[in-house]
């Protein structure tokens, strides 16, 4: 849940003056991740006793208005929590632009000289270091296993990225879709209609068929 105070709209404003300053304070602090004795203790309630104190918010939270204050924030929190659109686009994108070279680096180093003299290389690569891997880079990342040749590094697969952005913006041509009846023949419908406008409606649909 998302720690910080929450911006409040002209609606919740609204709500919230008609509240005391414990009670919002209450509900604020409930918010933002405290129990409900905490929360009695921060808004600066009195109550001595832990057993009090909770009672208290209990009865407190009972109060229509506390109620629908404390809701609604619940509500607008949760809303603002949710992945849009534009920011899954953004983050499939991202993943989908996302190359091995941007999580491990490869070098090719002389190890030897074969029969003949000439050198022999060998390709040593390394995963690099979280500071030098983005965020983006790193979601890439779908496992890291330890083998006995060495790590074994997998991405999650670019194609599939692609894939996703495809199908949410719609880029496959239409597809076509015939629909038979019994045995290959064409569909027969019937439709029990009075009105003038939905057997036209309905025969529009047919003639589509």
């Amino acid at each position: 849940m998302n720690t910080s105070e929450p911006r409040l709209t002209k609606e919740q404003m609204e709500m919230a003056v008609k509240l005391t300053h414990l009670q919002r304070g209450i509900v604020i602090n409930m918010l933002s991740g405290m129990g409900r004795v905490e929360a009695y203790r921060k808004a600066g309630g009195k109550a001595k006793h832990d057993k009090t104190a909770s009672d208290n918010v209990g009865r407190m939270m009972e109060n229509a208005g506390v109620k629908a204050f404390y809701e609604s924030l619940i509500e607008a929190m949760a809303s603002s929590s949710i992945m849009t659109r534009q920011e899954a686009m953004e983050r499939l994108t991202k993943s989908a632009r996302i190359t091995i070279t941007d999580i491990a680096e490869f070098r090719d180093e002389c190890v030897g000289e074969d029969e003949d003299g000439d050198p022999i290389y060998r390709t040593n690569w390394r995963i690099k270091n979280s500071e030098e891997i983005s965020q983006e880079a790193a979601a890439a990342i779908k496992s890291v296993t330890a083998t006995k040749s060495g790590h074994k590094l997998e991405l999650h697969d670019p194609q599939g990225a692609i894939k996703q952005i495809s199908d949410m913006q719609g880029w496959a041509a239409p597809s076509k879709h015939e629909h038979t009846g019994k045995d290959g023949q064409p569909m027969q419908l019937q439709a029990d209609v009075t009105s003038p406008e939905i057997a036209a409606a309905v025969q529009e649909v047919m003639s589509r068929l």
